[in-house]
């Protein structure tokens, strides 16, 4: 991954009060790559499942449908939705929600700002 990448996701940790979990260009995710251009996006950071897959990201509705989300690397996912980098290193239990106007919220589950 770029250093400028690695740089950036630092200062969202940051930002949002996260600790860095740092992501290599091998570690896979879940997406929903035929979502992704309907409003909102949404990235949620789970404990890895048994196949080591901890972020899911879909845009609009969530689909419970079995084809839905597809696995791709980290390095793919510069190419199909590079939007999403500077979350990726968010700890579990940290949600992402995005849009194509440049808005941006991310928020830990169970988590008000009360």
């Amino acid at each position: 991954m770029h250093k400028d990448i690695i740089e950036e996701q630092k200062l969202v940790c940051e930002q949002y009060g996260s600790a860095y979990r740092a992501v290599n260009d091998q570690d896979v995710i879940a997406i929903a790559v035929q979502s992704l251009t309907e409003e909102s996006i949404v990235g949620i950071r789970n404990l890895p499942d048994s196949d080591g897959i901890a972020w899911f990201i879909y845009g609009g509705e969530l689909d419970d449908a079995d084809d839905f989300f597809h696995t791709i690397t980290v390095k793919e996912l510069e190419e199909v939705f590079p939007e999403a980098l500077p979350f990726l290193a968010l700890d579990t239990g940290y949600r992402f929600l995005i849009d194509h106007d440049e808005y941006e919220d991310v928020w830990r589950e169970g988590e008000s700002d009360i």
